[in-house]
């Protein structure tokens, strides 16, 4: 292929393999790297007797896979009889591609069972009877010798021509004190398959089902497997658990949750001793809650999900700049009523006062994360225009949360936080007046 620069291959079991495909630099291809993918997924699929997985480089923390299913329960076998019915239902719902589980059925065994009787009876131990047959398949090494400055083991094992057939075991002599006995008169070949691993999971067996989505979100995918897979029945003491990147979604959810929180209550605990009031840190809060209508706002505008991760960090990021310019408007608000204004026009002159700066901050920041919103830049060494670099899917949800959220609470700023301040004044007034006119009444 022209969009290929290096190809290489690893492998490191005998039935498995990895091939390792270098694209040539963004400038110098004409498709991207999903429709390179989407191309080898089409060509590739459908090899007799191979399983092949296509996946990308990932970028940001580690994460499980898009669809992981677990199935959970006692007998290793029937998970992995469920785990495939799972698969075959799971296959068909759209989007959900390179499904595969991770039942290991092992490969192929020869199993020397001794038998102790006669093992006894010709005085050989179980221990010496393996020894020999490992020796004799796999070698034993004896010693070393040198070729120049390297060291070369010198290992002992039958020729090859005397270790293909299962007869030339059976006929293999175990040798003791000078008498030598056929392996098959003292242990039997047996030929079978056995368990290559069995995993487990909170003490109990797993067969996973994992798969990578393509053309949707990982969301609707999921939820459409829920809904195919809530009509399956499993058998008793057997259960399907949804793990992988819906559980390490579900997590930073949590954390980030907490981290809004924790960050809402030290911004309230710092406005308390500023402005030695309840009332007006609520106004500023409230600014900061309103500001995710602009982030909700922009992600539908601009059709991108909600990324846990990335668009929580922006809210939380946006949080700061929020309360920054709700500040600089109350605070100067209080200095002009301090000077003896009303509170209609001191809340007006503030207002005029405080825009042109709180419209430069909103503007210039804005103006500083559209590359990072957009994936738009410009290279200052070539002199050229590069459009949707690698990182912008990952920091883009970031940025355009911040963007549009920052719009939107410049808003709130300008309009919403003067008049939230002067109907708190207003409805003070009021209250004292009543008090007032309460205490009057009790003297007379």
């Amino acid at each position: 292929s022209a969009d290929a620069e290096d190809f290489s291959s690893t492998g490191g079991a005998p039935h498995k393999s990895r091939v390792t495909l270098d694209l040539l630099d963004e400038k110098l291809r004409d498709r991207t790297g999903f429709a390179i993918i989407d191309d080898l997924r089409a060509k590739l699929m459908d090899i007799t007797g191979a399983e092949v997985e296509i996946t990308k480089e990932r970028v940001g923390p580690p994460a499980g896979p898009p669809i992981n299913l677990e199935v959970v329960g006692e007998d290793f076998e029937v998970l992995g009889k469920l785990a495939s019915r799972i698969k075959r239902i799971v296959a068909e719902v759209p989007g959900v591609v390179d499904l595969k589980d991770d039942y290991d059925k092992g490969r192929p065994e020869v199993r020397v069972v001794v038998d102790r009787e006669a093992a006894a009876l010709a005085d050989l131990s179980t221990s010496l009877i393996a020894t020999t047959v490992r020796t004799a398949i796999y070698g034993n090494d004896s010693s070393e010798y040198r070729v120049g400055e390297d060291d070369c083991d010198i290992r002992v094992r039958l020729k090859e021509t005397a270790r293909q057939r299962l007869s030339d075991l059976e006929n293999l002599l175990i040798e003791k004190d000078g008498n030598q006995v056929p392996l098959g008169t003292v242990a039997r070949i047996e030929t079978g398959g056995g368990l290559g691993s069995i995993k487990r999971k909170d003490m109990k067996r797993v067969v996973s089902v994992s798969g990578k989505v393509v053309g949707r979100t990982t969301d609707d995918a999921l939820k459409e497997c829920q809904s195919v897979l809530a009509k399956f029945e499993m058998p008793p003491g057997y259960r399907i658990q949804y793990t992988g990147e819906n559980e390490d979604q579900q997590e930073s959810a949590e954390f980030l949750s907490r981290a809004f929180v924790v960050a809402i209550f030290l911004i309230a605990l710092v406005l308390i001793t500023q402005f030695n009031s309840i009332a007006l840190p609520f106004v500023v809060l409230t600014s900061v809650i309103l500001s995710l209508i602009g982030v909700l706002l922009g992600l539908l505008i601009t059709a991108t999900p909600f990324g846990i991760m990335m668009t929580g960090i922006g809210v939380i990021s946006l949080a700061g700049v929020v309360v920054n310019n709700a500040i600089v408007m109350i605070d100067y608000i209080l200095r002009l009523r301090r000077e003896g204004l009303g509170d209609r026009e001191a809340i007006v002159q503030a207002a005029r006062t405080r825009f042109r700066p709180v419209i430069m901050t909103a503007i210039t920041t804005i103006l500083g994360l559209i590359p990072l919103a957009t994936g738009i830049s410009f290279d200052f060494f070539t002199l050229s225009l590069e459009i949707g670099g690698r990182s912008s899917e990952w920091w883009g949800p970031m940025g355009k949360a911040v963007v549009f959220g920052l719009a939107f609470a410049t808003v709130l700023t300008l309009v919403i936080v003067p008049v939230m301040v002067k109907l708190i004044w207003s409805a003070t007034d009021r209250l004292a007046g009543r008090t007032g006119t309460v205490l009057g009444a009790a003297a007379d």
